[in-house]
């Protein structure tokens, strides 16, 4: 009997990397794919990226929807209300054997918790790691103990799980799924890329990606010196994208679009797609700002990040990643090296090899009703 895995979608950040093994669960013989979306996927102010998991030929089983109105806490904190309040009626019609969420959005936990309370085996990906700028790091290391299988990205995330009292047996290090998917990819001619979004051809372009830091966090003055910063670049293209929905959000948005209002060599773009997102930065000089993308998706492109301020620490880095403080000059300092630093050989710390086939091997073979029975292992040194 094929084994149902549900997976949990709740933005184009953990869909980029979940896709290709909803590819493989797809078109695989032992498995039957179910799917749940919800979150940042339903709301049209981030590019309404629900349409995107349909295009790519999925059947989305249930949909939950994402009431957030703003991004305010008080606002979040009822939306996931709300989608509590539907999380078993979806889980209990689709009845799978496996949940799969990834990553650390506010906007699955309800379908974790839930999942957690109806006594179905979870499986986490991209756990046990570190980003103390946002509140993201919580609610990943909670999702972590409600789960039952790991599958982590560096073997020090391994460690880390194991000093949080997880089992080592269900702890497998098989890299990013994101690795796997930036590998199948056939890319397309530069120029086909620029001709599409409009970025002129005679030009070198810049990808900035700004999220707020959630924890004690300046935002105001994050993105302000950050687009001030971009005032010595006049000479490349600037490509910015959407932040995503997390509290004060609003103030990079509304600091951006008053930017490129008074500056025609840039622009927005609410979603470009697992796909043309790939692209876009594989061929830009560097990403700025603090998205995960460039700390993870970017060397395995040869693509220099330039990370700014605290969102990400905790993770490793590559040479490709030049850290600074959020203040002008050293912005300016750190993308001037970081252009540089187009077209060396990386290594990247974020690496995987057949990871998918790791993974299913894993989904087909391992105990389910024995591993909803989990216990506490406590670290010894």
């Amino acid at each position: 009997m094929k084994r149902n895995i549900c997976v949990i979608s709740s933005s184009r950040a953990d869909y980029n990397h979940l896709h290709i093994l909803m590819k493989k669960l797809q078109t695989s013989k032992r498995f039957e794919l179910s799917i749940i979306a919800t979150g940042m996927h339903t709301l049209k102010e981030y590019g309404n990226t629900l349409r995107e998991i349909i295009d790519d030929g999925f059947k989305v089983n249930e949909v939950i929807k994402s009431y957030q109105r703003d991004t305010s806490k008080k606002s979040i904190v009822l939306s996931l209300s709300e989608q509590l309040k539907k999380a078993y009626s979806s889980i209990q019609r689709i009845k799978p054997d496996l949940i799969v969420v990834l990553g650390d959005r506010y906007d699955m936990y309800p379908l974790v918790l839930a999942s957690h309370i109806m006594n179905i085996p979870i499986a986490h990906f991209h756990g046990g790691e570190v980003t103390s700028g946002v509140l993201d790091d919580g609610i990943r290391h909670s999702i972590s103990k409600l789960s039952h299988l790991h599958f982590v990205a560096h073997n020090d995330f391994k460690k880390r799980l194991i000093k949080m009292g997880e089992d080592k047996k269900n702890i497998y290090n098989c890299g990013s799924l994101g690795v796997d998917a930036i590998n199948d990819l056939k890319y397309q001619n530069k120029k086909v890329v620029l001709s599409k979004y409009k970025i002129p051809i005679d030009k070198k372009y810049l990808v900035i990606c700004v999220h707020p830091e959630t924890i004690k966090g300046n935002n105001k003055d994050l993105i302000n010196n950050t687009l001030s910063s971009l005032n010595k670049f006049n000479n490349f293209h600037k490509v910015f994208t959407y932040p995503n929905s997390d509290p004060d959000s609003n103030t990079i948005l509304k600091s951006i679009l008053k930017y490129i209002k008074y500056n025609n060599d840039s622009q927005i773009i609410k979603s470009l797609g697992r796909y043309d997102f790939l692209h876009l930065l594989k061929y830009s000089e560097c990403l700025i700002g603090n998205s995960s993308s460039g700390i993870v998706e970017c060397p395995i492109l040869g693509t220099p990040t330039v990370n700014i301020g605290k969102r990400q620490s905790g993770r490793p880095r590559s040479s490709s990643i030049f850290d600074t403080t959020p203040n002008v000059r050293n912005i300016v300092k750190s993308t001037l090296l970081a252009i540089k630093y187009k077209g060396k050989k990386i290594s990247p710390k974020y690496v995987g090899k057949n990871s998918i086939g790791k993974v299913l091997k894993v989904f087909s073979s391992v105990n389910l009703e024995t591993l909803v029975n989990k216990r506490f292992v406590d670290y010894k040194k």
